[in-house]
């Protein structure tokens, strides 16, 4: 299948979860996951898990919607979705005195393998792939970009017309020679609210603008820190 893998996850989850109760953690947690994933289902897109805090989503299998472009235009549309449905959130948790919830979202187009896997015992519908690995890695980049929804060259060459975006430094891929673009959506054209640029992108969010000089895209994301 060709298809537009999806992922996100929530900053600072584990320092978050540890001030919560098991009960707290599970009401967050579900409350969030509604959200996002009515954006999901609304864009003809499929939750394939939830890991932790992270969602993956898929559009294009185990369905199409027409065409790779079109798969591509949801998942934009359905990341978008959830900048907005989490500012909403985001103030009925300022209303009762918690903490803003800040996510990034990582998407890439590519060909993969999808179909039921797993033991004899238990089996998933699931997608794999060297197109799934890089939309991964793609949301992981949201952090030192100050972004929060990346795209990659794959996904933008299908959506390039039809939203506001921000280049981003390139990135080198394992098994790929040439570095690979990567793109910030800041939103779509002819919006009439929201963000126009990536400065009010990053204004919006309440993320610092990084010195991108400064930025190694082909650092792993470190979540740990050793005491030596």
């Amino acid at each position: 299948k060709n298809a537009t893998i999806f992922f996100s996850d929530i900053r600072s989850f584990t320092a978050m979860s540890e001030k919560l109760t098991p009960e707290e953690v599970v009401d967050f947690l579900n409350k969030y996951m509604t959200r996002m994933v009515e954006c999901v289902n609304k864009t003809n897109g499929v939750v394939d898990k939830y890991i932790g805090d992270a969602i993956m989503a898929v559009w294009g299998a185990p369905e199409s919607a027409g065409t790779p472009a079109d798969d591509a235009w949801n998942a934009v549309k359905a990341a978008l979705m959830m900048r907005i449905s989490l500012y909403q959130h985001n103030k009925e948790r300022a209303a009762e005195g918690k903490p803003p919830i800040k996510i990034g979202c990582g998407l890439n187009t590519g060909p993969v393998v999808a179909g039921q896997i797993g033991s004899s015992e238990r089996m998933e519908y699931t997608v794999i792939g060297d197109a799934v690995n890089f939309a991964s890695r793609t949301e992981s980049l949201n952090k030192p970009f100050a972004t929060d929804i990346l795209i990659t060259e794959n996904t933008w060459n299908y959506v390039k017309d039809k939203i506001i975006y921000e280049e981003m430094p390139s990135v080198h891929v394992k098994g790929k020679e040439a570095a690979v673009r990567m793109f910030a959506v800041v939103n779509v054209i002819n919006a009439k609210s929201g963000p126009q640029n990536i400065d009010e992108l990053r204004k919006f969010l309440g993320n610092a603008t990084p010195d991108l000089g400064k930025v190694n895209t082909d650092e792993e994301e470190k979540k740990y820190k050793i005491n030596g």
